[in-house]
């Protein structure tokens, strides 16, 4: 019954928090741009929006950490290898992104929706982009490498014994 619940939490953990990032990404912020028809206002609403993903990440990121835990000693090496190394780019990824957020913060004015500092912002948010990229494709492969572990437990669990 616990595995049932911990592969239920990553499930729902992963759906909130990488699900979330995914459809913003790829729809909210396209659609923001085309309503408010400036790339400033709908980057306000993306502050609001990260602020919240990057907190979502903390729970999220201990229950794949649990799962991680959970399925060590029954997966192959190179599994092992692959579910760590991608948690490990994930964690290392979001705390970069704690680091920028507050820095990119201070270059904007919320009260005239304005960007203080252009260049260094464009720079920082590039960096911001990119991190956030590298993390986005290491949960690809943690979720992949999820997938076959449970996989490999399943088979386990249903294989007759041996004698």
């Amino acid at each position: 019954m616990i595995d049932l619940l911990r592969r239920l939490l990553t499930i729902a953990a992963l759906s909130l928090w990488f699900g979330g990032f995914t459809f913003y990404s790829a729809v909210v912020i396209h659609v923001g741009h085309h309503v408010l028809g400036s790339r400033t206002e709908t980057g306000f609403i993306t502050q609001q929006v990260t602020h919240w993903l990057n907190l979502i990440s903390i729970p999220a990121l201990l229950i794949l950490l649990w799962n991680t835990a959970a399925a060590w000693p029954s997966i192959p090496r190179s599994l092992r290898l692959t579910l760590a190394a991608t948690l490990a780019i994930m964690l290392l990824a979001q705390v970069a992104l704690f680091i920028m957020h507050p820095m990119l913060d201070r270059l904007l004015d919320p009260a005239a929706h304005e960007i203080i500092e252009r260049k260094p912002f464009r720079s920082l948010h590039k960096l911001y982009m990119n991190t956030s990229t590298v993390q986005w494709s290491a949960t690809i492969a943690h979720v992949i490498a999820i997938l076959i572990a449970w996989r490999l437990a399943d088979r386990r669990a249903i294989a007759p014994p041996t004698c």
